[in-house]
């Protein structure tokens, strides 16, 4: 079974695993405060790159999904024109149901079918720690280096460590600058590790929100990428 096998047969097991789907649903209390949290880290992130937030911007996601994260790009950046690209058609269905304006694309990400250097942000949430094998992490890296704006960021999101699930890796910051050697790196560490959030979330918010501001037990790492940024 070669690796992109591997990935579709992993989420194709996930889709039909009903934790799956309550953990991520929108009514849930534990992604709900994920989600928020994550979402106003980026934004005070990307006030240090107000350029990347011109009208017109293109967004792309890579491994989009169904472009929920995508769509959020609407009110960031005026007349933002988005574009993402999954390997698995029924994630894009879902999307292309949900969000018929999107152009979303089936895809390989570690052969995009778009052109050089079209895009002022290429983002990633969670698609290298589920790529196990470190020849394809190289060729999507590549290949998200090539279709980047000169100028443009690197959007990263994803672990630093799962010990829980042997179908992903964590990804660590030594992991993430050989991927991406040239460029500098603005780091945080976020997101209060879910299996915490799911238990804590329902009994209280505000327990959530206290924890949360330990890093220690943030699982994941934001990192805006950037050829003009001093490397950390």
């Amino acid at each position: 079974m070669s690796e992109l096998e591997r990935i579709r047969a992993e989420y194709a097991r996930r889709a039909q695993d009903a934790r799956y789907t309550e953990w991520y649903a929108d009514a849930n209390a534990a992604n709900r405060f994920i989600e928020q949290e994550r979402d106003a880290a980026i934004r005070s992130a990307l006030r240090e790159f107000p350029n990347i937030l011109n009208r017109g911007a293109r967004i792309l996601d890579i491994g989009c999904g169904a472009g929920h994260e995508l769509v959020k790009w609407q009110l960031l950046v005026a007349e933002a024109r988005l574009c993402g690209i999954d390997l698995l058609e029924a994630r894009l269905n879902n999307g292309r149901q949900r969000y018929p304006y999107l152009p979303l694309l089936w895809g390989d990400a570690s052969a995009l079918p778009l052109r050089d250097e079209t895009f002022d942000v290429v983002m990633q949430f969670t698609v290298f720690s589920s790529i196990l094998d470190g020849s394809l992490r190289q060729s999507v890296a590549r290949e998200m280096k090539r279709v980047l704006k000169p100028g443009g960021i690197v959007l990263w999101y994803d672990y630093w460590l799962n010990p829980t699930n042997a179908q992903t890796v964590g990804m660590t910051l030594r992991q993430v600058r050989k991927l991406f050697p040239e460029f500098g790196m603005r780091v945080r560490r976020v997101t209060l590790a879910p299996p915490l959030a799911r238990f804590l979330a329902p009994r209280s918010m505000k327990l959530c929100a206290w924890l949360n501001k330990i890093p220690l037990v943030r699982s994941h790492y934001l990192i805006v990428l950037s050829r003009e940024t001093v490397k950390t």
